[in-house]
């Protein structure tokens, strides 16, 4: 009974913090004026692009060390894409009352659904990987790092998902950037399964 108490109180808190921080939900919520800036940003991490773009770099570069860091890249956000979607199905939180679904990019059925947040998720997977695969320049870690925190406080103030969808949405990045390095293919192998898809 106190476990089940616990776990009410935690989601009424939570939804009421969705509520106070979903500042720019509506045009004429507080800060309104922002929400195309924040609508950029959901699209920005939104799986489509991402995935699109990856396909097109295996299909049109022959560089290989391009074609194996963007292979390792597409594995990454399809087993994100499997994992989010999956732990959807089964919590199945409905999105925060306040959030509209008119102006959603792209969506699917299961992006009815709000845990975890799958643009948080993807955001610090990303995140993850470029600044620690890549000898990228102190300012392109910074810029990067600046634009995960944005996505992820995008998520809530748009009211699109309540505060705890979004922190268990990172963590579902870092175990997911965790798993990618532990099965991260290296050229040969790479080739290999490109040969067997015909595609490289």
């Amino acid at each position: 009974m106190k476990k089940e108490i616990s776990i009410h109180s935690l989601k009424e808190i939570d939804e009421e913090l969705t509520k106070a921080f979903s500042l720019s939900a509506k045009p004429s919520s507080p800060l309104g004026l922002l929400r195309p800036f924040f609508k950029l940003l959901e699209v920005s991490c939104h799986g489509i692009p991402w995935l699109v773009v990856c396909l097109a770099l295996l299909w049109f570069t022959t560089n290989l060390l391009i074609v194996t860091y963007t292979l390792n890249l597409l594995i990454a956000l399809l087993l994100d894409v499997v994992i989010v979607s999956a732990t959807k199905a089964v919590v199945r939180r409905e999105r925060p009352k306040h959030n509209s679904t008119k102006d959603m990019f792209l969506t699917f059925s299961v992006d009815k659904l709000s845990f975890p947040s799958g643009h948080s998720s993807r955001a610090v997977l990303i995140w993850f990987i470029f600044a620690n695969t890549l000898s990228l320049p102190k300012i392109w870690n910074v810029l990067l790092a600046l634009w995960c925190v944005s996505v992820c406080a995008s998520r809530v103030l748009l009211g699109r998902h309540h505060v705890m969808d979004v922190i268990f949405g990172g963590l579902t990045g870092a175990i997911e950037y965790k798993l990618v390095l532990s099965i991260w293919l290296g050229s040969d192998k790479a080739l290999y399964i490109l040969k067997l898809l015909s595609i490289f």
